[in-house]
């Protein structure tokens, strides 16, 4: 069985085929935009949907861009609903 270990903190996880670099949940709580400000994701609706909001001020954000210590990860709705937060692929070796 293949280990994983979450890509921002290391810590270890459930292998997912699906997603297999997700960030754990405790890290996609820490969730920054490019300029620092938090972000936190969910669904639009109990039928899915995904947006992006500012804690500060509850603002929307037009972007499923995050990051996590400088590490620039994807925010988007899960198959069968939820939010998975992954890096981006640009980030990928």
């Amino acid at each position: 069985m293949d280990d994983y270990r979450c890509p921002v903190c290391g810590k270890a996880g459930e292998v997912s085929p699906r997603y297999p670099r997700y960030i754990c949940v405790e890290c996609a709580h820490r969730a920054v935009d490019e300029h620092g400000r938090r972000l936190q994701f969910s669904n639009v609706a109990f039928s899915g949907g995904f947006e992006a909001r500012y804690v500060d001020s509850g603002e929307l954000r037009e972007s499923h861009k995050c990051y996590f210590d400088g590490i620039r990860c994807i925010a988007d709705e899960a198959h069968m609903g939820g939010i998975v937060v992954s890096l981006d692929s640009d980030e990928v070796d």
